[in-house]
């Protein structure tokens, strides 16, 4: 288990990942099940904005910046 935790948004799927920053607070990434120039062991991942004082916040931070990838990329072909 790698510590993702899926999501659905706008019928994607999406994992994040929440982990302790240095020397305090979380960070987040996230990747996109299917997103072009992934490799089957080796997904694209992004990294939301941070550190965020809860690891809650930095969830959501990774929620938003998911969102708006997809948004902005359309969804992965399937």
């Amino acid at each position: 288990m790698d510590d993702f935790v899926r999501h659905q948004m706008e019928g994607v799927s999406v994992d994040i990942q929440v982990v302790p920053a240095v020397p305090s607070g979380f960070v987040a990434r996230f990747r996109i099940s299917g997103e072009p120039g992934d490799e089957a062991d080796w997904p694209i991942v992004h990294v939301a904005n941070g550190p965020f004082a809860t690891a809650l916040q930095a969830e959501e931070a990774a929620k938003s910046a998911a969102l708006e990838h997809i948004l902005q990329h359309g969804s992965p072909p399937h």
